[in-house]
C-alpha cells in the first residue's frame, strides 16, 4: 500500500511540476516579439562596380510602401514584403531581407549586370541575362555601345554574343569601341586607335576575320602605320582589304 502511494504520489507531483512549466512557458513574455527593429541595415553587393541606385533610393521606395522596418517590433516587420518592392525594381535582381540577433534588419541587394549598351530609336542596356533594362538612371556603364539599325532580337541574340566574343578576347575588348549596325544589317566596327571604320560584314565566321585583321596589325601596320588607311573591309574571306 505504502509503495503504491508513493507512486501515485510521485505521477501527481510530476504532473504538477509538467503543468508549471507549461503554464510558465504559455505566459512567458517574448521577447522576440516585443524586439523593435533599432536599425535598418541595407547592401547593395556590387556598388563598387556600377551604382543604378543608391541605398536612399531604396530607403525612400521601402517608406513609400509603408513597410519601412525602423522603430517596428519584430513581430510586425514583414521581411517578405520587402523583398517583393526591391525585387520589382527594374536594375535589380536579387533581393534578401531578414531579421537578425540584436534588433537590426537587413536588406541585401544586387544589380542586374549590363553587357552592352544600344543607342538608336531606343535607348537601353541588355544584361547578363540576355534581358533589355533601361539606360535612363543616374549611373552610366563602360560596355560596348551598339548603334544604328538594331532591334531588340538582335541586341539579345547574334550581337550579344558577339559582344560577349570580344570581352573574352582580350586583344579586341581592349581595341573596339563601337559597334554600328548598317541598314543592311552589315556590322561595322570603331576602333579606339587610329582613323579607320573595320568594314566586318554580316556577323559570320567573324573570329576569323578579326584573326586575319590582328595579324595585320601586328604584321603590317606596325611598320607601315595608320595614316594612309581610313577604311579596313573584312567582307571577303580571307582577306584584309585597306582603302
Amino acid at each position: 500500500m505504502n509503495k503504491t502511494l508513493k507512486i501515485v504520489l510521485t505521477a501527481v507531483a510530476a504532473t504538477v511540476i509538467c503543468a508549471y512549466i507549461l503554464g510558465a512557458i504559455a505566459f512567458m513574455p517574448d521577447h522576440k516579439q516585443e524586439l523593435v527593429c533599432q536599425e535598418f541595415d541595407i547592401t547593395i553587393a556590387d556598388s563598387s562596380r556600377r551604382q543604378f541606385l543608391s541605398s536612399e533610393d531604396l530607403r525612400k521606395k521601402i517608406r513609400s510602401e509603408g513597410i519601412y522596418p525602423e522603430n517596428k517590433p519584430f513581430n510586425e516587420i514583414q521581411t517578405q514584403a520587402v523583398e517583393d518592392v526591391a525585387s520589382k525594381i527594374e536594375v535589380l535582381n536579387e533581393a534578401q531581407c531578414y531579421k537578425t540577433n540584436g534588433g537590426k534588419v537587413t536588406l541585401r541587394v544586387r544589380q542586374r549586370e549590363p553587357r552592352l549598351r544600344v543607342i538608336s530609336t531606343e535607348n537601353y542596356y541588355v544584361d547578363a541575362d540576355r534581358k533589355p533594362m533601361q539606360a535612363s538612371y543616374k549611373t552610366a556603364c563602360r560596355v560596348p555601345v551598339v548603334t544604328g539599325y538594331v532591334t531588340q532580337q538582335a541586341a539579345c541574340n547574334e550581337l550579344f554574343d558577339f559582344v560577349q566574343w570580344l570581352d573574352d578576347n582580350d586583344f579586341w575588348n581592349a581595341q573596339i569601341e563601337q559597334i554600328n549596325v548598317l541598314q543592311n544589317s552589315e556590322i561595322e566596327l570603331i576602333p579606339r586607335v587610329g582613323g579607320h571604320v573595320i568594314l566586318l560584314g554580316r556577323l559570320v565566321d567573324y573570329e576569323h576575320k578579326l584573326d586575319k585583321l590582328q595579324v595585320f596589325y601586328d604584321e603590317g601596320l606596325s611598320k607601315m602605320g595608320w595614316l594612309p588607311y581610313k577604311e579596313v573591309d573584312l567582307r571577303f574571306y580571307g582577306q584584309v582589304v585597306c582603302r
